[in-house]
């Protein structure tokens, strides 16, 4: 099923970040389902603004062009043993049918969460940009946003449409490489992002019961 489907993807990395790219490609290695594009990683002294750049420079280049779906992955993205592609495709076609225009593989913080099926979950904010689909409905609104230089792109993105869901169980988490290109408080502590991971995970854990129990019957 779906074996004739590619799903554009542009991942981001700095030319001097070798390891990490390495890093990446191998998380996608054999995956035909994915169409890798590489992105030069916009610099800027604030690691926050130059990765709002990469992303706005990957919108611009796709913005014209008939894809109504991409997906941006940062170079520390890394795929859990719950992906399978079958359910990924599956749920990026349900999602769009259900005018979603953010759909998250993992994130590393919310708020609440509301299911919507069994694997997508609607969320009003999230944390991290690892693996992230994005639908033709947000393009503009990412391109015309003027970010400032105290905004995150997750809380940026957290604003910019209330339709965006995660799936769960996750499919993406971040590898902790041991910096952070783009938040210093994550070089700070060490292990803060697998420990924003896990947190998001053991609460989901507790909307995903509830979803099972008392929703599904299961």
């Amino acid at each position: 099923m779906y074996e004739n489907i590619s799903i554009p993807v542009f991942v981001i990395n700095l030319k001097e970040r070798t390891d990490r790219l390495a890093y990446v490609l191998k998380e996608f290695s054999g995956k035909n389902e994915f169409d890798i594009h590489l992105i030069e990683a916009c610099k800027h002294k604030n690691g926050r603004m130059g990765l709002w750049q990469s992303i706005v420079k990957i919108i611009n280049e796709v913005s014209n062009g008939d894809d109504d779906v991409v997906i941006i992955c940062e170079d520390d993205h890394t795929f859990t043993e719950h992906y399978n592609r079958d359910i990924l495709i599956r749920n990026i076609i349900e999602a769009s049918e259900q005018s979603v225009e953010l759909l998250l593989g993992g994130i590393g913080g919310f708020g609440n969460a509301v299911p919507i099926t069994l694997e997508r979950y609607w969320i009003d904010w999230f944390w991290c940009t690892q693996f992230m689909v994005l639908f033709r409905p947000i393009f503009q609104r990412i391109l015309d946003y003027k970010f400032k230089e105290t905004d995150t792109a997750d809380g940026v993105l957290s604003e910019l449409t209330t339709h965006k869901m995660v799936l769960y169980p996750f499919i993406s988490i971040q590898h902790d490489f041991g910096y952070s290109d783009v938040t210093l408080l994550n070089d700070e502590i060490k292990d803060k992002i697998t420990e924003y991971f896990k947190e998001a995970d053991e609460k989901m854990k507790i909307y995903q019961y509830a979803n099972l129990k008392f929703l599904h019957k299961i």
